[in-house]
């Protein structure tokens, strides 16, 4: 079997792309540092991105301010009747707010998360150690004391599907919610209507209209690709939060999971036993560290994202069943991404939750049995300090796992049978 080498930049493939997507700057961390230069593509990459993120804050404020224009023409009042005007607006609200808060928190943590970059990279396993620990793979029967495996491919495949997998997803949703104005004209166009409405994806106040049904077809345009840059703008920052996070939670299970191996491999008997416990003891106690500043990092997101997730479902469920079907399918695309977004962070935390609980397992059997009493005592302490496994949590609110998550659809689903049986 051909040994493949993997460093730290093998998993950060899908984050930098989503980052250079959003025209973000890099972290600055050893690995990158000549992606600083201030060249003209950097400086150019740093307007950019400060012009799609204050086109982002004027879109908030437009989509809001549509709420409370009044609706001047019959083709307008008949586009959104009162009772679905506010939600729609709240629903929309939700998704590019989400999108606004994940950017800012990377920008406003940047030097922490470069940081926590520089603390993997020195844990990450060298070439060295990765060609040691391959001949222990290809070894089919492991012996007690042969050391702990880590397993990078393992860990490297699966957050490669993930973030595969998501990006596919928002490409497709993009191109899908962004067509659906464009299909509409045509079909007015195709059936010569005598009246053709131009409808751009969603209803905001702009200097040159008060409504959705614009009079002119420069008028329509020009919203059309205001919203196009919008939507490109939230989906590249939603992406870059989600990658990030998918990340470093792939690291730390890659760490926790070697911490396990190593500790049920580890040899009681042997005469540096007491060394090597107390080397693993504070390895745990490095991803401990590091695990509560990136829980620290992400707080306001893990918070926000409850919040917004749980509102935003029933608030688009109400939006798909009380405008029509056009609409209806566009709503249907932001009510699947709150449904993946809600199942991604609470999955990625309840995997970490998982697989710290393994830790107190994989000490209880080893053979500790055959130690000296100094190793014993160890043993001891250190189930002591696993008891109570590692977990992301919204500001300690509450931890983030799958049981979170099927609260949050509870939730989503209780508000919107509220809403529907008051009308």
């Amino acid at each position: 079997m051909s040994f493949r080498a993997y460093d730290m930049k093998t998993f950060l493939v899908y984050p930098e792309f989503a980052l250079n997507l959003a025209c973000f700057e890099s972290f600055f961390w050893s690995e990158n540092q000549h992606l600083h230069k201030p060249t003209t593509w950097y400086r150019l990459k740093r307007s950019i991105y400060v012009i799609i993120t204050i086109i982002l804050l004027v879109h908030i404020c437009a989509v809001t301010a549509s709420a409370f224009v009044p609706r001047v023409t019959p083709e307008a009042e008949a586009y959104s009747p009162s009772d679905s005007k506010l939600f729609e607006v709240l629903a929309i609200v939700s998704y590019f707010c989400c999108s606004f808060y994940k950017m800012w928190n990377i920008f406003w943590r940047r030097d922490d998360i470069s940081r926590v970059m520089e603390e993997l990279k020195a844990l990450f396993p060298s070439i060295a150690k990765q060609k040691r620990l391959a001949e222990l793979n290809e070894s089919k029967e492991r012996k007690i004391g042969s050391g702990g495996i880590y397993r990078l491919e393992y860990y490297e495949e699966k957050s490669r599907a993930i973030m595969q997998f998501i990006t596919r997803y928002f490409m497709f949703a993009y191109v899908a919610y962004n067509s659906i104005p464009i299909m509409q004209l045509c079909f007015a166009v195709i059936t010569q209507q005598e009246h053709i409405t131009y409808r751009a994806q969603a209803n905001a106040w702009y200097p040159w209209h008060n409504h959705n049904d614009h009079s002119s077809f420069l008028g329509f345009m020009l919203s059309y690709l205001t919203q196009a840059i919008v939507e490109y703008t939230s989906i590249t920052f939603v992406m870059s939060g989600e990658f990030l996070f998918c990340f470093f939670t792939t690291q730390m299970l890659m760490h926790y999971n070697y911490l396990c191996s190593a500790l049920s491999a580890l040899d009681a008997s042997a005469p540096d036993a007491v060394k090597q416990l107390k080397a693993l003891i504070s390895y745990h106690t490095h991803l401990l560290r590091l695990s509560k500043l990136i829980n620290s990092i992400f707080n306001l997101t893990f918070a926000l994202d409850l919040i917004i997730t749980t509102f935003a479902i029933s608030l688009m469920g109400l939006a798909i069943v009380l405008v029509n079907f056009a609409d209806a399918l566009m709503f249907s695309a932001g009510f699947s991404f709150f449904l993946l977004l809600g199942y991604l962070f609470c999955n990625n935390g309840d995997e970490i939750l998982r697989e710290t609980m393994q830790i107190n397992s994989a000490i209880f059997y080893s053979n500790w049995y055959e130690g000296s009493p100094e190793y014993r005592r160890l043993i001891i302490f250190f189930i002591m300090r696993t008891k109570t496994p590692c977990q992301y949590q919204a500001y300690g609110y509450t931890p983030l796992s799958m049981e979170t998550y099927m609260r949050i659809l509870k939730l989503s689903y209780q508000m919107f049978t509220s809403v529907r049986a008051i009308e």
